[in-house]
């Protein structure tokens, strides 16, 4: 029909934008991963206030490259990106590629078969991280395996069913590297006041304004480089939280099987959290001598040393039986060992999600970029 033939994307068609801040270090990994799937002119960088020689890796490899100073922060670049080089009005698909991302080489190809239903406006990539454990210690390997474990288990077990076409509810398509069609940016406000991340706010858009679906399969495979030390990682993950609750904040709830969906996740990310967050302290308080805190007045349950091991065991094992599973799926033996500390690092995640609700009504974004330290590949 018309409508599916206007609605076909080809693979000249589509543009690929990177925005980058100081990412020397990773830049010609991405590009020379780029290259492999398209040609040079439909690849833009936007080198955003760096300091050090970004753009000018990016012009050696023979891109398209902008240079902004002052920052404009990663919203902020990529609304001056799509508006200096016309991407709307020159290609049907974007795709936003972080600038320490390598993308598989059937990417595109995975990815354009879904934009034939005229209805899917946007594919989310498929997350992995970058899997090199033997140059990491065994501290480092514990924070990227514990967040390569939180992308299989969500996108297989979550993600996936969200994106059903019936469903059409994931409340991320990643900034990482994900796919847009161009038709859709000018309905989209990439780059509002305030938000600290930007992904989430262009998914709840693409919701609130019933824009179209929301497509995500795991053959269209992005790699990323995550925290390797806990500063990083909690960094991160708090600016992620903080992100996601100030776009709440911002769009608010509405009626439809989004927010349902949603209502439900918040649920049970939330008590998650507190069961995550107070298990600890109850262990500590269980152990207490009764006069502290007037304890022979708490009740039995949150006193009892066995009760509350017991608690701890149950929680730790079940957690630990979901690392076996993804060892076994990934082939990864590494998990089995560094999986035994995993829900240390869940207690960072409670903190961070937990903590971050407050500050969604508060703190603001400057347009500073905030990324975890790189490492050479």
């Amino acid at each position: 029909s018309d409508v599916l033939k206007n609605n076909l994307i080809e693979e000249y068609q589509v543009a690929v934008l990177v925005p980058a801040h100081n990412e020397e270090l990773v830049i010609r990994d991405t590009l020379t991963s780029l290259l492999k799937l398209t040609n040079s002119w439909n690849i833009f960088v936007v080198s955003d206030g760096s300091s050090d020689s970004t753009g000018e890796i990016a012009k050696s490899y023979g891109v398209n490259v902008l240079e902004l100073s002052p920052s404009h922060g990663k919203a902020g670049a990529l609304d001056a990106c799509i508006k200096h080089f016309k991407i709307v009005e020159n290609y049907k698909a974007v795709i936003l590629v972080d600038a320490d991302t390598r993308l598989k080489e059937d990417y595109i190809q995975k990815a354009l078969p879904f934009f034939n239903d005229p209805e899917v406006v946007a594919v989310a990539g498929y997350a992995c991280t970058i899997w090199n454990p033997e140059k990491l210690s065994l501290k480092q390997l514990l924070f990227v395996s514990h967040r390569d474990r939180v992308y299989f288990l969500f996108q297989v077990f979550v993600k996936f069913g969200q994106t059903w076409k019936y469903a059409n509810v994931t409340s991320i398509v990643p900034g990482f590297a994900s796919v847009y069609r161009t038709s859709i940016l000018e309905h989209l406000d990439i780059n509002p006041k305030g938000l600290v991340i930007e992904d989430f706010n262009m998914t709840f858009e693409v919701h609130h304004k019933k824009l179209g679906k929301i497509a995500h399969h795991p053959s269209v495979v992005g790699y990323t480089q995550d925290p390797d030390n806990m500063r990083d990682y909690y960094k991160q993950v708090r600016r992620w939280h903080l992100g996601f609750w100030q776009t709440i904040r911002l769009h608010g709830v509405w009626p439809g099987k989004f927010w349902a969906a949603m209502t439900v996740t918040l649920f049970e990310v939330v008590l998650g959290s507190l069961v995550f967050l107070v298990t600890p302290v109850m262990i500590v308080i269980s152990f207490m001598p009764p006069t502290w805190f007037n304890l022979a007045q708490w009740p039995w349950f949150l006193t009892s040393h066995y009760l509350m091991l017991s608690f701890f065991v149950g929680m730790w094992l079940s957690d630990y039986l979901l690392t076996i599973l993804v060892a076994i799926i990934q082939n990864r033996v590494q998990y089995l060992y560094v999986g035994l500390f995993f829900p240390f690092v869940r207690v960072l995640d409670a903190i961070a999600f937990l903590s971050a609700i407050p500050r969604a009504f508060f703190v603001r974004s400057n347009g500073k970029w905030v990324s975890p330290s790189r490492r050479a590949s």
